[in-house]
């Protein structure tokens, strides 16, 4: 899946289509279609908020380029009023902790459905481990023309392990129940 998170990155249709696959993977690994739609909406309403400002803010950062293009009159969107209570504005710990918070909300909203049918633990670490990827994934990217295709790869090796986990144990959940 990690080439289809690019993909998604490219063109918002595909976000569409993960959420239909991601909705059938568990719909039909648990036998529910109410989880399956729970799964589907719960991404597409978590992957709707734009992330592109922290993620380009975070980059020029780490490139020296840093530019100054955090819009203030955005600060009230909530997620952004959060990372400055942790944080100095137009930083690398307020971009980390602005993708920190906005990885638990896509999700935390995505993944809640699932607590009542898979180990609530494994869900949310699954949450945290999602959450924690999405800033690290920028990081870890190459420093160069690429690096937003770069972290969107890694991001998406990540949401493949933790997607695979969850998928495995909604199996074994259903045939070992």
């Amino acid at each position: 899946m990690y080439w289809l998170n690019r993909l998604r990155g490219e063109k918002s249709i595909y976000a569409k289509y993960i959420a239909i696959g991601l909705g059938l993977l568990f719909g039909l690994s648990l036998q529910s279609y109410y989880i399956g739609i729970a799964v589907a909406i719960g991404y597409l309403g978590g992957e709707a908020m734009a992330w592109g400002e922290p993620i380009g803010g975070l980059i020029q950062r780490i490139a020296d380029t840093f530019l100054s293009t955090t819009r203030r009159d955005g600060l009230k969107n909530g997620i952004q009023w959060i990372a400055l209570k942790f944080s100095k504005i137009d930083t690398d710990d307020y971009f980390v902790t602005w993708l920190f918070i906005r990885g638990l909300y896509w999700w935390g909203l995505t993944f809640v459905s699932l607590y009542w049918v898979i180990d609530p633990l494994l869900v949310t670490m699954s949450i945290l481990f999602l959450a924690s990827w999405f800033p690290l994934s920028v990081l870890m990217a190459e420093s160069d023309d690429q690096q937003w295709q770069n972290a969107e790869h890694i991001y998406g090796g990540a949401q493949d392990v933790a997607i695979g986990i969850l998928f495995i144990t909604a199996l074994l959940e259903t045939f070992y129940a």
